[in-house]
């Protein structure tokens, strides 16, 4: 029987399979639900270096993930005028109802690829997740 910390890594693995299969039948990555999932929660204007630090990569990593939501019309970008250098990005209602569905979808999938968690369980991922 596999030990315990692998057994973890390969239930991420699955339910990440999951999660990326049920992102994708509605046209978005992994990265693009987390742009927008967390335009969504914001109060809009979050600049692009700000967005990337929230989601743990790189400004450069995330450009071309905003150039395809702007692209589709679900986000938008504006220079900042206090400072021309500064790009804002803004989620629009168009990604707002995308986000909803794709992520209802998601959860589902996931859902239904993983058990439910006793609480003493729950409880120690929570913690191990926080350390790291």
């Amino acid at each position: 029987m596999p030990a315990d910390h692998v057994l973890l890594v390969r239930a991420g693995q699955a339910a990440g399979r999951a999660h990326q299969q049920a992102a994708a039948e509605h046209g978005l990555t992994s990265t693009a639900m987390g742009v927008l999932d967390e335009l969504s929660r914001g109060n809009g204007g979050t600049s692009h270096r700000e967005l990337a630090a929230r989601l743990g990569i790189t400004p450069a990593t995330l450009t071309p993930v905003v150039d395809a939501l702007a692209g589709s019309g679900d986000l938008t970008r504006e220079r900042d005028p206090s400072d021309r250098r500064v790009v804002r990005l803004s989620i629009t209602a168009r990604g707002r109802e995308r986000i909803a569905v794709a992520a209802e979808a998601v959860e589902l999938a996931v859902r239904a690829r993983t058990p439910v968690m006793p609480p003493m369980v729950r409880e120690y991922l929570l913690a191990v997740l926080e350390e790291g």
